[in-house]
């Protein structure tokens, strides 16, 4: 998910039904609320982390952006440099150096997950080691000589939300994806439910909308989801950073799984 498509101004009569829409999904948000509580509460017990109340969402769902491509989120302008913790025999440089997934991946397990090999390998263990920590010891974590953030990298209130994502916004994804066969865990009829309601709007009923790649390698939400699910279900979970996507975390996390596992469904190309 690289871009964000312009959409033609909208009718007065598509404009109407898009405020219908939002008001729907208002209210949709409202009601779920508790079942989000409630996953915090079950994700506390069964995944040693830390519950979180609906005052934090925003919050966590922030730092799950950052974590994605923090400089996109905070209008920042792209390190030029590669990241000086970066490992030399790694094979990215530049910004991407610099984005938290590059290093501990969309599975947060670095070198111990789906970046154990190919093209983003770099042996860096994972983030999944800070979960349930104190939000302000990996503020600290975040700082150090190694991370090297600085206010004028990255303002304070931006590592802040980071932090609260790492310790309380994990899930861990070998419960949700099968590592061997990438295949979603879900089930692909309720996903399609969210999706068709949801997603399609600016995806559209077939995934292909939108179209990450180019035309002769075109890339959807069906190749991503495919291709790489650990990257899919962090952004149905967040939104993609610097553009308008919705943020699925109002949804229970199996229904998160769902909507992937529909998206595998999807054309690829």
């Amino acid at each position: 998910m690289k871009a964000w498509h312009m959409r033609p101004k909208p009718t007065s009569l598509s404009a109407a039904v898009t405020l219908v829409a939002a008001i729907s999904m208002m209210a949709f948000g409202l009601l779920s609320i508790s079942a989000v509580a409630q996953e915090g509460v079950e994700a506390a017990e069964e995944e040693g982390g830390h519950a979180h109340d609906a005052g934090d969402i925003w919050a966590i769902g922030q730092g799950g952006l950052l974590y994605d491509n923090w400089y996109a989120v905070t209008a920042a302008d792209e390190p030029k440099d590669t990241h000086l913790a970066y490992p030399a025999e790694g094979k990215q440089k530049g910004a991407a150096t610099w984005r938290c997934k590059e290093c501990h991946g969309w599975d947060y397990k670095g070198a111990d997950g789906a970046y154990g090999k190919g093209s983003h390998f770099s042996g860096i263990k994972g983030v999944t080691g800070v979960a349930g920590m104190e939000p302000e010891k990996i503020h600290e974590i975040i700082m150090n000589e190694t991370h090297g953030f600085t206010e004028q990298t990255m303002p304070h209130s931006a590592m802040e939300k980071l932090a609260l994502f790492l310790s309380k916004g994990q899930i861990d994804m070998d419960r949700y994806i099968d590592r061997e066969t990438k295949k979603a865990r879900g089930n692909p009829r309720r996903g399609a439910a969210f999706f068709q309601t949801i997603c399609a709007v600016c995806h559209g009923a077939d995934g292909k909308a939108m179209n990450f790649g180019s035309e002769q390698e075109p890339e959807y939400v069906g190749t991503i989801g495919s291709d790489n699910p650990w990257e899919a279900l962090h952004k149905i979970r967040f939104g993609q950073p610097g553009v308008g996507m919705v943020s699925m975390m109002v949804l229970d996390v199996n229904d998160q799984v769902d909507i992937l596992s529909y998206m595998q469904t999807l054309p690829s190309e």
